[in-house]
């Protein structure tokens, strides 16, 4: 597979985090939007165990109203993709949507780097109880 398609097949699979880890390797770190901060989703996750807790975070807090993909572009180790999406969070029912960025290194067809880039400031407040 080419890293642009095991990118593809993880965000298809994203509805079921056990098949979406079939795509992570297992010696992969992921960054969810920064290392450190002060929201839960923030960090970096190591190994399938912690990917597999951050991907519950997701399906936990929040309900996807719309996911899109602009393109997704990459080489023989790479894959990079764009696009916007839209969450209601579920302990606010607060809509939260960005633009966002993903970028992944590719080994054995298995995602073992992830990178990935959002509105922070607006997650954060998308969370905030009034």
């Amino acid at each position: 597979m080419k890293p642009v398609d095991v990118l593809q097949s993880y965000f298809e699979s994203l509805h079921d985090p056990e098949l979406a880890l079939k795509y992570v390797h297992e010696d992969a770190k992921f960054t969810a939007a920064k290392e450190f901060g002060n929201h839960h989703f923030y960090g970096l996750y190591c190994g399938i165990e912690e990917v597999r807790s951050l991907l519950a975070k997701f399906q936990k807090d929040l309900d996807t109203q719309d996911f899109r993909i602009y393109k997704i572009i990459g080489d023989e180790t790479t894959a990079f993709a764009w696009g916007k999406f839209i969450h209601r969070v579920r302990t606010t029912n607060k809509l939260f949507e960005s633009p966002w960025a993903v970028v992944v290194e590719i080994e054995d067809n298995k995602i073992k780097l992830f990178q990935g880039f959002e509105d922070t400031a607006g997650l954060e407040e998308s969370f905030r109880k009034d």
